[in-house]
């Protein structure tokens, strides 16, 4: 009688720790959808013209094509494209302004990074301390003062606007606090080892250091990529010229033209928003372990 009981008991704990999986699943499928939304919607939007946007909008046929001829569904990038000429060159641009930044943030913060890890230098703490107080500091007040020292170093005229706009970047306190964390928990007698065997430091670095911490690179490099890829307010400060914007700029343009096309608004938030999700998608893992390590170690 008592192992009938017994049983009884863990057959009814099983299902209930099915129930409560199948509630938490659920409630997970439903924020997945709800975030999801706005980003279906506009995708399956910038395959339609800007009628049948209008004329689907009310029902869930939103969602779907307005026609299985596949051929048809890129008639608004095509339109796009034709439309505004510089709309390709702002794609270039922002790859080429992400490609510069990400390498740039990799060098120099690391480099930063590991001198506040390693070395013991009058001021150390000092500096440590301030680059942490410097987390708190919101990007969006350094704007106007970084803004007037690139003027009076001359870096605001035509042929070095684009290397003012690059350079404040290249530093963040937040990726070199990040570098810092990781390397402290790489053990120094890998270095000394290599020390021994007439490794120089600068080639205990790359040939050491860096092997050993892929990871935290790889998460800076992503969250470098994801920054630059966005940013929108000091670029429209620095850019007048169409053909020098990033895309989250020349976005502005596409919205603003008269008579505005809405599948082309929603064609040109594609090119803006895909690859950031595509990103975020393949290297969550990075993602979810640079914000753990920066925060633990």
């Amino acid at each position: 009688m008592l192992a009938f009981k017994q049983n009884m008991e863990e057959r009814r704990q099983i299902v209930l720790r099915r129930i409560m999986h199948f509630i938490f699943y659920l409630f997970l499928a439903s924020l997945c959808i709800l975030f999801l939304f706005p980003v279906v919607w506009m995708v399956m939007n910038s395959f339609k013209s800007q009628e049948e946007v209008y004329a689907t909008m009310s029902s869930w046929l939103t969602f779907l094509p307005s026609t299985w001829n596949i051929t048809k569904w890129f008639d608004s990038y095509v339109k796009l494209f034709t439309t505004f000429d510089d709309f390709g060159r702002s794609i270039i641009n922002s790859i080429i302004y992400c490609a510069v930044t990400i390498t740039g943030i990799l060098i120099i913060n690391s480099f930063a990074g590991y001198a506040l890890a390693r070395f013991v230098f009058p001021g150390h703490k000092v500096l440590v301390t301030i680059i942490i107080l410097l987390l708190i500091v919101p990007v969006e007040t350094s704007i106007v003062p970084t803004y007037i020292i690139l003027k009076n170093l001359g870096l605001l005229r035509t042929q070095f606007r684009v290397i003012g706009y690059l350079l404040p970047g290249l530093v963040s306190p937040m990726y070199i606090f990040m570098f810092r964390a990781y390397f402290l928990s790489i053990p120094k007698e890998l270095e000394e080892a290599a020390y021994m065997d007439g490794c120089g430091k600068l080639k205990t670095y790359f040939t050491v250091i860096m092997p050993c911490c892929k990871p935290v690179f790889a998460t800076v490099a992503i969250f470098a990529f994801m920054g630059q890829w966005n940013e929108y307010v000091f670029a429209q400060l620095m850019f007048s010229n169409p053909s020098l914007q990033p895309l989250q700029v020349y976005l502005q343009l596409v919205n603003n033209f008269n008579p505005k096309d809405i599948s082309m608004v929603m064609a040109s938030l594609t090119f803006s928003t895909v690859p950031i999700a595509l990103v975020y998608i393949f290297c969550q893992r990075y993602i979810v372990e640079g914000v753990a390590f920066s925060g633990l170690k």
